[in-house]
């Protein structure tokens, strides 16, 4: 069947290259719709109770784009003239960007920052700082106002004055802005304030969204690299320019189709799928490589066998002897690599789940061109002369090594390298127990990217930039007002700072509250805290009529059903923020039990504690499925269950290698990481089965296992080494965006073809020999 195709192809080839060319140009007409989704939503498991949590939280008090604009100089305090103006500044100007929440600019030098004082005739709530301190006596008496309110300005300057903040949230973050405008508005502000001994830093959403996609844009330069680096590697495996421009044309047909049916289902590119196309061309150009590796061996045979034949004849069955041969086990491990990505569909996590959609989309539209455009252009073009069939057969490194496996095959001398394979196994191993799952800002950008430093000098500094919510939903209005709630709202938050876990700031209504008592009875601090449904009426009374209506939006709703806790944590450790985020839900529980309020876990960085949970749970779960459908295929195509565990073993032992190589160098398994255990199989799924199809063909014509073996190592073994360096050298070139995400993505994809490869013709011959399976040998003895 698959012949009688081919040969329809080769017998109308300028219809089938129209055809090909026409929809090829339909489909890149969609690629303009194509979105580059900077959200940091793509992220996360939106099914995770901690993340609906974080979404209500969101939705009644804003933080998901908090930005902490810090002011660190090297010496001395912030109290001077000079940088408290500078603040006072910015935070005045901060509040007309438009899409700014109304009433989150706060700092030393807002309006909605209050001094809480009691006199002999009355409660005083007044603004901080109505204007900038001018000598030591009004610096004096401000620090004096300052430190009289710690328990709300203690979030704004630090304990030894040497930092302070100013705080901004927006509600309408496009109209801010966005991912791309925001954070440049926010510097246009910062950097005419800045001086020398003077840091000014802002961290939060808006900087990492930027920096995210900066870094996501520049893929589409690194694309054109990629496809240079991947056409100077074809050229070395084929030495001429037919042989580098076949596969590349064929790979870009198969990328404009993926692209454009992408833009035609309108689905998204994010920072980790955007280098699906990188993938696609690596993928598209390796079977091409596999057909014209191929096609130049078919075409010396036919010349050998048919010595009358013309040049024109001797192109034409090469190129139907080649398709018809490597078509089938092309098709199956396209099959796989289709099956592999789409399996990421199940992993939970819509930006993951999107990549592995697109990337089986996108294998499927490669194979699609590569079993028509192909054919149909090569039957067209000049058969090779003498010169090009001699270049073609030149020596690379790749063949020295290979003909010292075969030579080792030949010699039965294959017993060291199951021993090197075993060690290297037991080593990935023991890097296995040690990997760990992390998302944080350091998973994603090196110290030295644009974000970063403004993260750390807030939790070196500040209070820090993460935090941990606690949701408390009332059953109706004036819930909070309850001072039996109130009482414990305070109790969690002295359970919050007497954790390890590095805490710099509790912020709830708690604390206008307490502020209010302490000023009304100096004496006796510790009953601060109003006891009284009638004494909590007075006190925000009190406040309200000197205080603004949207003061304490940020902690509690207007109608006081609805409040926050809010804690600030200094510190990127998942497992310690994990284990307090568990005993701080059943503390909570035990708390509001028999109140009328319901006390929730969620937002900030529980997203994050959620998403590496679901990587570790849907990661395992992935690796099973993809390795149940490689076995089961490849079993069905084989006809043997021994030949479908065959091909597992190279793929097995890229994926534990990459996995064991990360917790080795302390690469946590992360978002960006997250897809390269299926990238390994799903690519090096083709190693395998061509490998395996070339020793059961080998042994048809030979009859020996150990020459078929050599054999196949010897051509097949071949065009493996130069697909894997393809595609190691195309995303090698993913080093350059310096990106962390794209640099390990890069490196470690790199590393996993030279394994899988490596393991496909050096440990599968030798398992092969070991194991002598009938299922290779079985035809031909049938035969006999």
């Amino acid at each position: 069947m698959l012949r009688r195709y081919v040969n329809l192809v080769v017998a109308w080839p300028k219809l089938v290259i129209a055809l090909v060319c026409a929809v090829t140009i339909g489909l890149t007409l969609f690629i303009p719709r194509l979105k580059v989704n900077i959200d940091v939503d793509s992220q996360i498991p939106p099914g995770d109770p901690r993340v609906i949590v974080g979404k209500r939280i969101e939705k009644l008090f804003g933080g998901k784009y908090m930005t902490v604009i810090g002011f660190y100089p090297e010496s001395g305090t912030v109290y001077t003239p000079d940088i408290l103006a500078k603040v006072k500044r910015v935070t005045e100007t901060v509040e007309k960007i438009p899409g700014v929440k109304p009433g989150s600019v706060i700092s030393l030098m807002s309006k909605r920052v209050k001094d809480i004082n009691s006199t002999e005739d009355a409660l005083e709530v007044k603004q901080l700082a109505d204007k900038v301190p001018a000598n030591d006596a009004e610096m004096a008496d401000f620090k004096k106002r300052v430190d009289r309110n710690r328990v709300i300005t203690s979030l704004l300057v630090s304990d030894d004055g040497r930092a302070t903040a100013v705080f901004v949230d927006f509600d309408d973050f496009v109209k801010a802005g966005g991912p791309q405008g925001l954070y440049p508005k926010l510097e246009k502000i910062l950097e005419p304030e800045r001086a020398p001994g003077l840091e000014i830093l802002s961290a939060g959403a808006p900087s990492v969204l930027f920096w995210l996609n900066t870094y996501t844009r520049r893929v589409a330069i690194l694309f054109l690299v990629a496809l240079a680096m991947i056409g100077y590697l074809h050229y070395r495996a084929f030495r001429t320019l037919q042989g580098m421009i076949v596969p590349l044309v064929t790979a870009i047909m198969g990328v404009l189709w993926a692209l454009g049916l992408m833009g035609l289902i309108q689905a998204p590119m994010d920072p980790w799928n955007i280098m699906t196309p990188i993938l696609l061309l690596a993928i598209g150009a390796g079977h091409s490589v596999q057909i014209l590796k191929r096609y130049y061996e078919e075409y010396a045979r036919s010349r050998e066998t048919n010595p009358g034949l013309s040049g024109v004849e001797h192109n034409r069955a090469a190129v139907i002897e080649a398709t018809v041969k490597v078509g089938a086990v092309m098709l199956a491990a396209g099959a796989i690599a289709a099956l592999s990505f789409g399996s990421l569909a199940a992993f939970g996590l819509p930006s993951i789940r999107s990549f592995g959609l697109c990337t089986a989309f996108g294998i499927a539209a490669a194979l699609t061109v590569e079993m028509t455009f192909i054919p149909a252009m090569r039957v067209l073009m000049s058969p090779p002369t003498e010169h090009q069939t001699q270049r073609e057969q030149h020596k690379e490194v790749f063949d020295t090594l290979l003909e010292r496996v075969a030579e080792m095959v030949r010699q039965k001398r294959e017993q060291p390298i199951l021993w090197v394979f075993i060690a290297l196994i037991a080593l990935a191993g023991f890097g296995l127990s040690r990997l760990e799952v992390g998302n944080s800002l350091g998973a994603q950008f090196f110290e030295a990217n644009g974000p970063v430093h403004g993260f750390r000098m807030a939790d070196s500094r500040l209070a820090g930039t993460r935090v941990i919510q606690v949701l408390l939903e009332g059953s109706a209005p004036d819930a909070i007002k309850d001072p039996k709630v109130l009482a414990q709202m305070d109790a969690l938050s002295t359970f919050i700072t007497h954790q390890s876990l590095p805490i710099g700031k509790v912020v709830s209504v708690v604390d206008v509250l307490k502020q209010i008592g302490k000023a009304i009875d100096a004496e006796h601090p510790e009953r601060a805290l109003p006891d009284t449904s009638d004494a909590v009426a007075q006190f925000l009374l009190l406040y309200s009529m000197s205080g603004d209506e949207d003061d304490l939006s940020r902690v509690v709703d207007r109608e006081f059903k609805n409040a926050v806790i809010t804690a600030y944590v200094k510190t990127d450790d998942f497992p310690s923020m994990k284990t307090f985020s568990v005993a701080l839900q059943k503390e909570a529980a035990r708390l509001f039990q028999g109140l009328s309020v319901k006390a929730s876990v969620g937002g900030g960085v529980t997203n994050a504690i959620a998403l590496n949970e679901t990587i570790v749970e849907k990661k395992t779960v992935n690796l099973v499925q993809i390795s149940v459908l490689v076995m089961v295929i490849t079993s069905v195509l084989l006809r043997s269950l021994t030949g479908g565990l065959l091909v597992l073993l190279p793929l097995a032992t890229a994926a534990l290698c990459n996995l064991g190589l990360m917790g080795l160098t302390g690469i946590p398994l992360s978002m960006g990481t997250a897809a390269i255990s299926a990238m390994a199989v799903g690519i090096g799924a083709d190693y395998a089965v061509y490998f395996l199809f070339r020793v059961n063909e080998e042994f048809q014509r030979r009859g020996d296992l150990r020459d078929a073996t050599a054999a196949a190592l010897l051509t097949s073994g071949k065009a493996i080494a130069y697909v894997a360096s393809a595609v190691a050298g195309g995303y090698l070139c993913l080093t350059f965006s310096f990106f962390k995400v794209h640099v390990l993505l890069g490196v470690l994809v790199a590393l996993t073809m030279v394994t899988s490869s490596t393991a496909t013709v050096a440990f599968l011959p030798a398992v092969i020999l070991r194991l002598n399976p009938k299922f290779l040998t079985r035809r031909r003895l049938k035969a006999q």
